[in-house]
Parts: C-alpha cells; sequence; structure tokens
C-alpha cells in the first residue's frame, strides 16, 4: 500500500494534488515533503526522506499559462518533468511524457529539443522556464 505524509497539508489546491499524484507514482513508496519556499516565480519543495527536490512553476502558452513541476535529484540533475495544467485547446501535446522524457539527466541548459507541431509557443516558452531553472537552482 503507497503511504504518502505531506507536513501541514501542503497538497491542498487541486495544481498540488496533481503533483502529488505524479510523485506518489514515480516514488512507489512514503513521501515526507517541507513546507514551499517561493523560488524563481513558483514553489519548491524539499524531500525530507530524500535529498531531491520539487519545483512548481507556471510557463507561457500562446494566450494563457500552464502549469508544470521538475523533479531533481541531490545533484540538480532532472529526474522527472510534468505539465500538471494546460489550459489552451492547442499545444498540449507539450504534456506528452514522450517529448518530457527528453530533459531527464539534464543538468544544464538544454538549447535544442524536440519540435512539436501545433505547440511551438508552448514548446519554447518550457524550454525556457526550464533552462532558466536550471541556471537558478
Amino acid at each position: 500500500m503507497i503511504h504518502l505524509i505531506l507536513l501541514l497539508s501542503l497538497f491542498t489546491t487541486k495544481l498540488e494534488s496533481k503533483a502529488e499524484k505524479h510523485l506518489t507514482k514515480y516514488y512507489q513508496h512514503e513521501i515526507i515533503l517541507s513546507e514551499g519556499q517561493s523560488f524563481y516565480g513558483g514553489t519548491i519543495y524539499q524531500m525530507l526522506n530524500n535529498s531531491d527536490f520539487v519545483y512548481i512553476g507556471k510557463s507561457r502558452s500562446k494566450f494563457e499559462h500552464f502549469d508544470y513541476m521538475v523533479l531533481f535529484n541531490e545533484n540538480k540533475t532532472i529526474k522527472l518533468v510534468r505539465v500538471l495544467i494546460y489550459r489552451e485547446n492547442y499545444g498540449g501535446e507539450v504534456g506528452s511524457r514522450r517529448w518530457l522524457k527528453q530533459w531527464i539527466g539534464i543538468s544544464k541548459p538544454k538549447h535544442m529539443v524536440d519540435a512539436i507541431s501545433g505547440a511551438t509557443i508552448s514548446v519554447n516558452s518550457l524550454k525556457q522556464s526550464i533552462n532558466t531553472l536550471l541556471t537558478k537552482v
């Protein structure tokens, strides 16, 4: 049975609930998170039962913004990227697990990413957001 322990009821919003589901699925065991700290326009959470940390932030699409999360290990290398909420009718392919896999193992900004027809703005926006995050972490 999978348990998720959260300090101070951290995951209370729809966005945080989606992040909780992805983290539970990824770890397949108990997770203990610190209180979120504001960081680079989003929130960063430290795992208390290991040295990983997760960032939840926003990136622009054509007319709206979308929410994403990036899971890092102790060496500041990306372990997982997920789009949590995408609010546009077009360009949602940026949330495809197949496309997001290209970020796994990255610890320095990546300037060449796979293109997605119909999601150019979202692809470039997420690339810029993750690259900036990698330089700030």
